[in-house]
């Protein structure tokens, strides 16, 4: 890929007039013209406002070294909240008022620099991991087309690994980052629960949303991260903790889940774990027999929040929704308190579980999913996707994912997880793996 595709060598392009912000955008909207089309990846290009927004920013390039982002191009999910735009959240295009203001995290990217060109494609609601929507279409990977690219993030992974933009944000409540980063061939990150404001953002399941960003590389996730945290620390944390990676602890997880890796994915993370273990002090191998319980406790959590947050809009707009998104609703208000409250006791079971590992190791390695993408004409079964990376959205861990290698020419990623509030130290690590 060319140099010019990761944000921070934009950015050095800008800053050094190698290049000018708009020819960098018409460049982004070619590869968009080029190959959304298929992928579907964008559901919504606002080119004449990018135009628009990059021509202030030309004028501005006095400042270019205080903003973060500057001119740096990114897509935001479908369920994030831009000013004047229906926050549809992956429904019908009549779904949904325009937004009074930004959502608190667009706000940032704005202040930062940022161009926000487009809006990503999603599962409806963000209630599936494969990216198909009955509204808007089935995204498509973009390694291969006739691979779906994980969800509910679909969009904003797949555009990142088109190369239609370097950067993009995602949500994540029981994997909807690392799914489709890990399937996609590119980076993502969840992190820590409560470091990323949620206002403005459209919900699934409050108690375990977050959003989360999506890039090419690890640095340029530490860097939109920190825009997204306003926290300036994460933007350096790969080369400023760098020294502190050779001290850490990784235990290594192995089986105990609640779906089988397959033998293609296991190869390659024992590949991964052998180049992990020159990097770090020590490692060893981990079983958290309790982690195949976090889909069973997550279920009835996911179910009943959604269906508090939507039933309204649900009952007073029917025509919004999609048949499937709609059985789900319907279901979660179905749902007794005793079998939330009993969800939230199996989600305690594991959480405590995965503390108990964190008292003998700083960092958890496991696949991000069982297996690589599997065509759009048959998914299969979803908990092959979100088996490996619901249990860490159960406790608010910070998980990131980065490329492993391949399987028959599909992406898979290697998951890294860290303590609560050790966001950075995971940046450091997976910089570290990345190379």
């Amino acid at each position: 890929m060319p140099n010019t595709e990761t944000a921070l060598t934009l950015l050095e392009s800008f800053r050094n007039g190698a290049l000018t912000l708009r020819e960098a955008l018409r460049e982004r909207i070619e590869r968009i013209e080029e190959r959304n089309g298929t992928l579907l990846a964008l559901r919504e290009v606002d080119v004449d406002d990018a135009l628009a927004q990059a021509m202030v920013l030309d004028n501005r390039r006095d400042e270019a070294g205080s903003l973060p982002l500057f001119g740096v191009p990114i897509v935001i999910k479908d369920n994030v909240a831009q000013a004047g735009k229906p926050n549809r959240a992956g429904r019908k295009d009549a779904a949904g008022e325009p937004a009074a203001a930004d959502a608190a995290i667009v706000r940032r990217l704005h202040e930062a620099g940022a161009i926000v060109l487009a809006r990503a494609n999603m599962d409806e609601l963000a209630y599936g991991v494969t990216g198909s929507n009955p509204h808007t279409g089935q995204v498509r990977n973009a390694r291969n087309e006739a691979l779906h690219p994980g969800g509910s993030s679909a969009g904003s992974a797949s555009a990142v690994a088109a190369g239609m933009v370097p950067l993009a944000i995602g949500t994540d409540t029981a994997g909807s980052v690392r799914i489709p980063a890990s399937l996609c061939g590119v980076v993502g990150m969840r992190p820590t629960y409560g470091w990323v404001p949620s206002q403005g953002i459209a919900p699934l399941s409050s108690s375990l949303d977050t959003a989360g960003p999506i890039a090419r590389t690890v640095r340029d996730a530490a860097l939109l991260l920190s825009v997204m945290t306003d926290s300036a620390l994460l933007a350096t944390a790969p080369d400023d903790r760098a020294g502190e990676v050779r001290g850490l602890s990784i235990g290594v997880l192995n089986g105990t889940f609640a779906f089988n890796v397959s033998e293609g994915v296991k190869v390659q993370f024992e590949a991964a774990c052998d180049d992990l273990k020159t990097l770090v002090a020590s490692m060893a191998r981990a079983t958290i027999p309790e982690l195949a319980g976090g889909p069973r406790a997550s279920g009835p959590i996911i179910g009943s929040e959604a269906s508090y947050a939507w039933q309204e809009e649900l009952e007073a707009h029917p025509e919004w929704f999609g048949e499937e998104v709609a059985g789900h609703l319907n279901k979660g208000a179905m749902l007794k308190a005793v079998r939330y409250l009993r969800a939230r006791d199996d989600c305690a079971t594991v959480v405590g579980a995965i503390d108990k590992a964190f008292e003998r190791f700083d960092v958890l390695a496991l696949p991000t999913t069982a297996t690589v993408a599997t065509p759009v004409s048959d998914p299969g079964a979803q908990l092959q996707f979100l088996a490996l990376t619901v249990p860490f959205s159960l406790g608010g861990y910070p998980a990131i994912t980065v490329p492993m290698g391949n399987v028959d020419g599909a992406p898979t990623g290697l998951q890294l997880v860290g303590k609560r509030g050790e966001d950075a130290m995971l940046l450091a690590l997976a910089a570290a793996f990345e190379g």
